[in-house]
């Protein structure tokens, strides 16, 4: 008995350390709307601060979504607006590819994701209507090439989404240090405000109207 208790114990740790390997450590280059699916459809969970750290944990296979944690948060952002350290530099995700840190190709299922993630909060009454949802292909954005890919490949004919700006070349990492405002400033480039946690707010981060209270 003890026998089988270690090896499901070796297993329990295995699997841990499979999940966190995928886990790849990156940065928001802008701020960034975190939504419950991947189309600006979906509502929002908050707004990601430029500069805050999150885990990408996958991407659709076309990289226009990854699924990310930010904050405690689950959910879903723009593919371009995630900033990975390669070799020293700040590089969009698109630039590099998922293979390059072992991020993995995942599908989305809403009824699975939201009851894994979502239980109890505010949008989640609403969960029938979104389970019937279907992602729609992402305007303005084309699938990676096969093979090695050039840095900033996507930019050719890219559209950024409605209401923001392109994700900047050579973008840092803000100092939170020394701009102490900018850490808690949520606006974007745009003048966008900021909206509360709970999804009440009506000025979006990318061209959307909230669906998280109606």
């Amino acid at each position: 008995m003890r026998a089988f208790k270690i090896i499901g114990a070796v297993v329990a740790f295995a699997a841990m350390g499979i999940a966190a390997a995928q886990a790849a450590p990156g940065y928001s280059t802008v701020n960034l709307n975190l939504r419950t699916g991947p189309d600006t459809e979906f509502p929002r969970v908050d707004v990601i601060p430029e500069g805050d750290p999150i885990e990408v944990l996958g991407c659709l296979r076309d990289e226009s979504w990854c699924d990310i944690v930010w904050d405690g948060n689950r959910g879903w952002v723009f593919s371009e607006y995630i900033a990975l350290d390669h070799r020293g530099d700040y590089v969009p995700l698109p630039d590099v590819g998922l293979s390059a840190f072992r991020i993995p190709v995942v599908r989305f299922a809403a009824s699975d994701y939201w009851g894994r993630h979502y239980v109890g909060r505010p949008w989640y009454s609403e969960r029938q209507r979104w389970y019937r949802h279907t992602p729609r292909v992402r305007q303005g954005w084309r699938a990676p090439p096969s093979g090695k890919r050039s840095p900033g490949w996507w930019r050719s004919g890219y559209q950024a989404p409605k209401g923001m700006r392109p994700p900047e070349r050579g973008w840092k990492r803000p100092d939170r240090h020394r701009g102490g405002a900018q850490q808690h400033d949520r606006r974007q480039g745009d003048g966008r405000h900021h909206e509360r946690r709970d999804g009440r707010g009506d000025n979006r981060h990318d061209g959307r109207h909230d669906h998280g209270r109606r």
